[in-house]
């Protein structure tokens, strides 16, 4: 695990209380907008208040307007339209509004999404075998989340004599497939300021505009619902017009029209809550997903679609049985993966990549985020089937994942995504030189040590207060390129540590500063323990609100913790004879204990007070001990 070290931006104090001033924000608030790149007055106020009056103009998206008409003509001469979309949130929710608008307009339109393992990703192989032979008929293709990379399978369509638009998100290549029209903010001569829109962002822009030539009533809504779904569940940045669609759908989801969403929230016991991003991102976007992974995405559209409670209900239990599916084959591959890992000790590469035969494709994207945050590496999983691997890949904010891969194409036999994840098809001939490529063009780009890790502002525990929780409250949602504000706790030290959880994963504990106790919980932050105990400079936090029994109290959520550069400690002497003692005592040359067993022991048979911070701190100063603590195990070796 790298070393931490924090860092926080530094600015003109004139312009910090400037924006203090002009926005009645506290110093914290002001700094936590500048280090969103908000540097002017306007930017700021579009931030605060997220509104359709800021909403670009569709106009501005290369050949949108195109793409526009090229629809309308085709429902005025009812020509076959097939919308032709991915299989996860985003590709669900761009072909659900599609649907939604033209089946008003009352077109001729279908649509289409492979199958995972079946067909994979992008424009299919069956799906053009199914043109030609007419069994699909169709005049007018609408790819959404895909299609950008697909410069061959976009000929084949156009040899057939039918038309293709393209409505994607994902990095273009330098060629681009010779479609009828081709909107993706990411091609290079597209003038729009907006490029970290997704799929369903982009659908939502293409057919808000459509409608101003159809002039359908009271479909909009829907579509923002679906657009807002799609665009936190992909994880791309909550800025511009990224955030306009997040804030204004959730109001929208809060009171939704989508039967099927409804239907959803209920099923996930979620539907008394207040609907925010973490909701969507962690409890509905999974079990929509788990349809795509685990059988077939057409549930999750048809979920999107329904009219029928009862056909709602259905489908949304569905969707619950497959998420329980999808978590015990992610359980299953994760360790089969850790095994592997830490057999060829593969931790120690620059990225991880690990294979497995047969594993199902639908939940390696899952376990590559899983793995990438377990070593905090990045990492790429490879299922492999007949001599060919197909894999998810995920990265930290230090490697452009995507531009790792074209450094060494020369072994992929397919590849695309983003800066933090990507997809891959490979010859199982091919893994271990693509792997070693990899680590070597790492190698040569990432040389950093340590982790560096950016936090809004220094804190000190008079510093929170519900005040600061409700400034931070306005600059929600939460999510990619708009991260939940962290703060870096000074001054403060360490009471009343435990464990805490089912498995004992959890940390909880309180800062002090000797006046004022805060509580703090670390899910899943076990792995965290020696550092939280050997006295580091920071904390980093974040704030939430914890409500219980009625009353309401601010409690951090710890992140990550920052060490000292050098380790001063002055030892209790009376309470190291203790600690001598016990080690002493015991026979086996190698102690191994629990450390929160191992403080109630001590402070039992010795009658004294010591904590598991004295005990890692005094085993840290002494030149004579040999130990290491493995999460909550501790061992001593004498």
């Amino acid at each position: 695990m790298k070393k931490v070290k924090l860092k926080v931006n530094e600015y003109e104090k004139k312009e910090i209380e400037e924006i203090s001033k002009r926005f009645n924000l506290s110093i914290i608030s002001s700094r936590i907008l500048l280090n969103r790149n908000l540097t002017t007055f306007k930017e700021i106020e579009e931030f605060l208040d997220p509104d359709f009056k800021y909403f670009e103009s569709s106009e501005n998206y290369k050949d949108l307007h195109k793409g526009c008409q090229r629809v309308i003509q085709a429902i005025k001469s009812n020509e076959s339209i097939i919308v032709y979309g991915d299989y996860d949130v985003d590709g669900v929710t761009s072909i659900s509004q599609f649907m939604i608008l033209l089946k008003e307009a009352g077109a001729n339109v279908d649509y289409y999404v492979p199958e995972r393992e079946a067909e994979g990703y992008g424009i299919s192989t069956d799906f053009i075998e199914k043109l030609k032979e007419n069994s699909i008929n169709a005049d007018l293709i609408i790819t959404v989340d895909c299609g950008i990379a697909e410069i061959e399978k976009v000929s084949q369509i156009n040899y057939l004599n039918k038309e293709v638009i393209i409505i994607d998100h994902h990095q273009c290549k330098e060629e681009l497939p010779n479609a009828y029209a081709v909107i993706n903010p990411k091609q290079k001569d597209c003038p729009s300021k907006n490029k970290q829109l997704c799929a369903a962002g982009l659908s939502f822009k293409f057919l808000t505009y459509l409608n101003r030539f159809l002039k359908i009533e009271g479909v909009e809504e829907e579509l923002l619902e679906l657009a807002c779904l799609g665009t936190i569940a992909d994880i791309v940045d909550l800025i511009g017009d990224n955030r306009i669609i997040a804030k204004k759908g959730l109001e929208k989801i809060n009171d939704t029209k989508l039967i099927g969403l409804k239907k959803l929230m209920e099923i996930s016991g979620i539907s008394d809550k207040k609907i925010e991003s973490y909701h969507i991102g962690f409890i509905i976007a999974p079990r929509i997903n788990a349809a795509g992974r685990m059988d077939t995405a057409k549930k999750a559209i048809r979920l999107m679609l329904t009219e029928d409670e009862t056909e709602a209900e259905k489908l949304a239990l569905e969707l619950e049985s497959l998420n329980l599916l999808r978590k015990q084959a992610e359980g299953i591959i994760f360790e089969e993966a850790i095994n592997k890992i830490e057999t060829d000790f593969l931790f120690k590469k620059n990225i991880i990549v690990v294979f497995g035969e047969n594993w199902h494709e639908g939940v390696l994207g899952i376990v590559a985020s899983k793995l990438t945050e377990k070593y905090e590496t990045p990492c790429v999983v490879i299922s492999v089937k007949d001599g060919v691997g197909k894999g998810s890949a995920r990265s930290l904010e230090y490697l452009d994942i995507f531009e790792a891969f074209k450094a060494a194409d020369q072994y992929l036999v397919k590849y695309g995504g983003h800066k933090l994840a990507a997809g891959l098809t490979i010859l199982e001939k091919n893994i271990n030189i693509f792997a070693n490529e990899l680590n070597s063009y790492i190698q040569n780009v990432c040389r950093e040590s340590t982790k560096l890790i950016m936090v809004d502002a220094y804190v000190e525990q008079d510093d929170i207060n519900f005040g600061l929780l409700n400034e931070i409250s306005r600059f929600e949602p939460f999510g990619a390129g708009n991260p939940k504000p962290s703060l870096s706790m000074i001054n403060s030290d360490l009471k009343n540590i435990k464990k805490v959880g089912k498995n004992g994963n959890h940390l909880s504990f309180m800062l002090t500063n000797g006046k004022k106790d805060i509580p703090v919980i670390g899910f899943g932050k076990i792995n965290l323990l020696e550092k939280i105990l050997s006295k580091p400079s920071a904390y980093v936090v974040t704030l939430s609100l914890n409500e219980f029994n009625g009353r309401k109290d601010i409690q951090l959520i710890l992140e990550n913790v920052e060490e000292t550069d050098s380790f001063n400690y002055k030892i209790d002497e009376e309470k190291m004879k203790v600690l001598d003692s016990i080690i002493n005592k015991t026979k086996s040359k190698i102690i191994k204990t629990d450390i929160f067993m191992l403080v109630e022991k001590l402070n039992k048979i010795y009658n004294t007070k010591i904590t598991a911070e004295e005990i890692i701190c005094m085993l840290k100063k002494a030149d004579n001990i040999q130990y290491a603590l493995k999460n909550d195990m501790l061992y001593i070796k004498k």
